[in-house]
């Protein structure tokens, strides 16, 4: 008996839209121009890194780049399907451990929430366009490796010192903790900026050459990246010099995995 063609037809059809569906599940959702960079989208993209930051604080700063992406994706996606579920109308966030990308999506909505509730509220497809242009500018900051954190620094220095953002991270008690120590190449990059201390510039290429020795290439990384978000001017010397700085620590990082 001759098989049914139609029967076959149907099978190869169903195997190439199952392709299809695969492939656009892997492709990167990420945007690399300039169009939702816009003046009138910046209030957007300021409290949804905002959101962003504050789960990097209450997850006491060990939320990780590749993590961010995912609950992005996650966000973009159900936006597009209209299947984001009505948030609750509560004040306080509360972490669960397991539970980092849906505390960390309930923040950027409990932001755009309270902006959007007496400012102008873009529409869906330039709601998608910032964070598909947020999921850009992580890919070109963030290190190699899994364990990436070079964004979560870039924008904590820009939004706190650039834009004066201040989060504080709480005890289960309602307790204040205390700021975690500054570290020293830190403070060393924004003495060597600030001109403050004429050998500020030398003791912190002398430690960034140490770390480097030591395989330590993660820290000049992550610190190179928060004095980049900290600089007020992009075309300075010193962004530069800093930029420099990240890529041979990138090339370490490679190296040192093989």
């Amino acid at each position: 008996m001759a098989k049914d063609k139609h029967s076959r037809d149907q099978k190869r059809k169903k195997k190439l839209e199952e392709r299809k569906q695969k492939a656009r599940q892997n492709e990167s959702l990420a945007y690399m121009g300039e169009k939702y960079k816009a003046d009138e989208l910046a209030p957007t993209w300021i409290h949804t890194e905002i959101g962003i930051y504050e789960t990097y604080v209450q997850t006491n700063r060990k939320l990780l780049d590749q993590t961010v992406v995912s609950a992005l994706e996650s966000l973009i996606r159900q936006i597009r399907t209209g299947t984001l579920p009505p948030r609750e109308d509560i004040s306080d966030v509360i972490f669960d451990v397991g539970q980092v990308e849906d505390l960390l999506i309930e923040n950027i909505r409990r932001n755009w929430a309270d902006h959007f509730a007496n400012e102008w509220k873009p529409p869906r497809d330039k709601l998608i366009g910032v964070l598909r242009t947020i999921l850009g500018s992580i890919e070109k900051v963030r290190g190699p490796g899994p364990r990436s954190q070079s964004y979560m620094h870039h924008i904590e220095g820009f939004l706190t010192k650039k834009l004066g953002v201040s989060v504080k991270a709480y005890s289960p008690n309602m307790e204040l903790l205390p700021e975690p120590p500054e570290d020293e190449l830190l403070t060393l990059g924004r003495q060597w900026i600030s001109g403050e201390d004429g050998k500020a510039a030398v003791e912190f290429q002398e430690l960034v050459d140490y770390l480097l020795k030591k395989g330590s290439a993660d820290r000049v990384l992550h610190c190179c990246h928060q004095l980049i978000g900290e600089e007020s001017d992009s075309d300075s010397k010193f962004v530069a010099a800093l930029t420099g700085l990240c890529q041979q620590a990138r090339t370490s990082l490679v190296a040192s995995m093989g």
